[in-house]
């Protein structure tokens, strides 16, 4: 394209928003709302994902030993389990360590303990794991392993929220996916409208341009262009409105000083901000082609 067509190009641009600026604005709110949401949604699944990672540090399995079990039968035990694969470190606990240790945990009510006559808390195994096989498979398995041992009378670990919390992860994906697709959707055909408003309040011009000769490039060129820009230009409002969103969330949750230390909540990476910066662009240009395809057929 010669530079007196780019001009062309960049005084029917000026022209076009000059015209219809608020059809202009709306098709860039409507692709920022759009990110936005989307954005929300990676966010919340990254950091969900890492919270579930960082509570997989914690996961221990205690195996509860029967009565009757002799020291020797107990080390031996101890030792077989610390062999099964996965295992990090065994440590025991008997049945006074563990009367013990709920004391200090009822703290002001362990008074209520004074009444017992027996100590009816099992001796337990506390099994740590390898980092590797901190994860809802590899601890029920190894659970399950060690509950068929005939010394051990239980086994507990946190299977219920392992279980909850993966099968919520799943379903979030899922439904992130379902909700993305729609927004998606949903926004190229009101950006397809803005656009088809735009070429209509602009008919006759267009028809002059193309009974004199005009290609159909030249014509698409700068509703092309324009909205391009507005897809950025979207893309950029929704980054800002969730960083500013982030920063606000950051310092609501600054007074749980204990999760974060273990948790810090992460915003976009730099790859998913461009990934965003890019569907911005795709749905304006999709928005462009389907807009442009049913005018010029006309």
């Amino acid at each position: 394209m010669n530079p007196t067509k780019i001009v062309s190009v960049l005084k029917r641009m000026k022209r076009n928003f000059v015209a219809t600026p608020y059809l202009h604005l709306a098709a860039t709110g409507t692709i920022g709302l759009c990110l936005l949401i989307t954005g929300c949604f990676i966010i919340l699944y990254t950091n969900l994902n890492d919270l579930i990672e960082v509570w997989q540090q914690d996961i221990r399995i205690v195996a509860y030993i029967k009565d009757g079990v002799s020291d020797r039968q107990r080390t031996l035990l101890a030792q077989t389990i610390s062999k099964l694969n996965g295992v990090k470190e065994v440590s025991y606990t008997s049945k006074d360590e563990a009367l013990t240790q709920l004391r200090q945990q009822m703290k002001h009510r362990s008074s209520l303990l004074d009444g017992l006559h027996t100590n009816p808390l099992p001796a337990s195994f506390t099994i740590d794991l390898v980092e590797s096989q901190k994860n809802r498979v590899n601890v029920t398995l190894l659970s399950r392993k060690i509950n068929e041992f005939p010394e051990i009378n239980d086994v507990e670990y946190a299977k219920a929220w392992l279980h909850r919390f993966s099968g919520f992860i799943s379903f979030f994906r899922l439904a992130s996916l379902v909700v993305g697709l729609v927004v998606f959707a949903t926004t190229v055909f009101i950006c397809s409208n803005t656009i088809g408003l735009t070429l209509y309040a602009q008919r006759d011009e267009l028809d002059i341009m193309r009974l004199v000769g005009a290609t159909d490039s030249f014509i698409k060129a700068p509703f092309y262009i324009q909205n391009l820009i507005q897809g950025l230009l979207g893309s950029l409002l929704a980054i800002t409105l969730l960083f500013a969103v982030y920063n606000i969330f950051i310092a609501k949750i600054e007074a749980y000083g204990a999760l974060m230390a273990t948790w810090e909540v992460r915003f976009l990476s730099l790859t998913e901000v461009y990934e965003l910066l890019l569907i911005g662009v795709v749905i304006a240009w999709l928005g462009s082609y389907i807009s442009l395809k049913q005018f010029l057929k006309s």
